[in-house]
């Protein structure tokens, strides 16, 4: 339903006096008094009389720049005329509340609110009184206030009043903004978009308000005379990148192909959950829901975030990197105003994955003791998302990382908001020889002599209980040893196996805590995971951890007798 539909609705049942329109769009107004132009002079926000006549309706709008105004149609023409000027109250909205109130008590008054960044106690006493007002009710009056987030207002005024949340932009708006901005600059065939691109198109603005979108093929029309998806990818980038607290990756340039080993668990998600999102038709025969979630757990440097990214590019679908350090804020309404933006930019743009890997930001109870305003928050944050990951109605996927799946709260990680709790332990040799090459040669592109043997320096007689970023760093400090001795020799040379044994010597890595945490990783892999099956990624380990040690024995033994030989 049209959210203009839903608000004309909402005013008909007289529930409240007062209406909050959620959005972040300068355009949704616009929209609104559009639509009432076109519809006048049939009334779009009322109810028909007893008689069967419509009520004729008066339109105002305050604005906190150009004060209170009123639309009046004479001779066939819509004029806006100032009723109390913002400057001559003084630039504040609070002396305008006696003028607009006596408009309200008229009857049959809609008053449209917007630009308002924060309010006080006489304009949220005001609303307040409004909204419930039964006079007001029988006059037919209503307000309308178009805002960001209800939260501007304190709980005791949006608790009076009804709420509606409008979409940032549906596929159809963005078709029309696409194809009336071709149509408007008179493009020839050759360069209009086809029926595919086009709906590529729609796709890549999909999470854009339509201010947004409008903007967008704006400046692919003025940068390329024609529209660029890529150009559109980026200036969305660009646009919805101004949130610190969310990342947004269209196109992960790598899928399960670059993660070596974790061969179980990556066929555990593409049975659980990349089938079925990617034949959703299917699964529905069989009356099967949507994958929901996933939670990742196991050491730092395991490579949770990277195994996260690639199940993106699996499934073809952009991924939203959320970073709760950005938006939690101790404030109260802030953090909350910013995660609902982020819930609502994700609703938009699904199918998509939203992904943390600071579950522990966000999940864990045990940070929401307290009476501090910091405290406060958190247990909002957290309740608002057991919330949306319950919500029936969630298209968008979840995967959150931790390093201690215990400390999760069991609300959060409950089937119906979580479907798999998979481990990721320390990398086993085939998945760290496959580290090896995309640090070095995928990501990179260093200079490798011949002699480098990335199988050979995954061994564990190297390498033993280390993980992605332990080999990450030794490739670095490889490397920079390497420059610095080309720099004094003013002579590029390539990186040789003799380098990184070189660094070898005197690289190190906390091998027991690493042994530590991996045995408790399994141990709660145990105690937790839903799907037995994925145990089996510690016996990948083992087997290759056992052959790597019989390999080291049988290394020691050949040392020895190489020794005795000499005595």
């Amino acid at each position: 339903m049209n959210w203009i539909a839903e608000l004309s609705i909402e005013r008909m049942t007289q529930y409240s006096n007062g209406i909050i329109v959620q959005t972040d769009d300068c355009k949704r107004i616009s929209e609104f008094i559009s639509k009432m132009k076109e519809s006048y002079p049939t009334p779009i926000v009322t109810k028909i009389r007893s008689n069967g006549s419509w009520i004729k309706e008066r339109y105002f709008v305050v604005d906190g720049w150009e004060g209170f105004q009123e639309y009046k149609h004479v001779n066939n023409k819509w004029n806006l005329e100032t009723i109390a000027d913002a400057k001559q109250y003084g630039g504040q909205p609070k002396n305008l509340l006696p003028v607009i109130g006596k408009e309200l008590e008229k009857g049959n008054a809609v008053v449209l609110i917007q630009n308002l960044l924060k309010t006080d106690d006489y304009l949220n006493n005001a609303i307040r009184s409004w909204s419930t007002s039964e006079i007001l009710r029988r006059k037919n009056s209503t307000i309308i206030l178009f805002v960001e987030d209800m939260t501007i207002f304190p709980e005791s005024v949006w608790s009076k009043m009804k709420t509606i949340d409008v979409p940032k932009s549906t596929d159809d708006e963005r078709r029309q903004i696409i194809l009336e901005q071709q149509k408007g600059l008179g493009l020839p065939k050759s360069v209009l978009l086809s029926d595919a691109e086009l709906n590529a198109a729609i796709r890549v603005c999909a999470g854009m308000n339509l201010d947004q979108v409008d903007a967008a093929v704006a400046e692919s029309l003025i940068r390329h005379t024609r529209i660029n998806i890529e150009a559109l990818d980026r200036t969305k980038t660009a646009l919805l990148g101004k949130n610190p607290a969310l990342e947004i990756i269209q196109r992960p340039k790598f899928g399960f192909e670059a993660i070596g080993g974790y061969d179980t668990l990556k066929q555990r998600i593409k049975d659980e959950v990349i089938l079925p999102l990617q034949k959703p038709e299917i699964a529905e025969q069989f009356n099967i829901d949507p994958p929901r979630g996933m939670i990742l757990f196991g050491p730092p440097g395991t490579g949770k975030t990277v195994l996260s990214k690639a199940m993106s590019k699996e499934l073809n679908m952009s991924i939203l990197v959320l970073r709760p350090e950005n938006f939690m804020s101790k404030y109260v309404g802030e953090s909350e105003k910013s995660l609902k933006n982020i819930f609502k930019i994700a609703d938009a743009m699904s199918p998509t994955i939203l992904f943390t890997d600071e579950l522990d930001r966000i999940g864990k109870r045990s940070q929401m003791s307290g009476s501090d305003g910091g405290s406060q928050v958190r247990r909002e944050i957290f309740s608002m998302f057991l919330e949306k990951l319950g919500d029936e109605n969630r298209r968008w996927f979840f995967v959150g990382c931790t390093n201690r799946i215990e400390d999760i709260d069991e609300a959060f990680r409950r089937t119906g908001r979580i479907d798999t709790l998979a481990p990721v332990p320390l990398p086993n040799e085939k998945a760290k020889e496959k580290i090896f090459e995309i640090h070095s040669v995928i990501k990179r592109h260093l200079p490798l002599a011949d002699d480098v043997k990335f199988k050979e320096l995954s061994k564990n007689t190297y390498t033993y209980m280390w993980s992605g970023s332990d080999v990450e760093q030794l490739i670095i400090r490889t490397a920079k040893y390497v420059m610095k001795d080309s720099i004094k020799k003013d002579k590029t040379r390539k990186i040789t196996m003799g380098d990184f044994k070189e660094i070898l010597e005197t690289f190190n890595v906390d091998t027991q805590s690493n042994e530590r945490m991996q045995e408790h990783i399994k141990e709660q892999a145990s105690r937790l995971t839903n799907d037995r099956r994925l145990m089996n990624i510690f016996k990948e380990a083992q087997v290759v951890e056992e052959g790597s040690r019989a390999e080291k024995a049988k290394e020691v033994m050949c040392s020895l007798d190489s020794m005795n030989e000499g005595d």
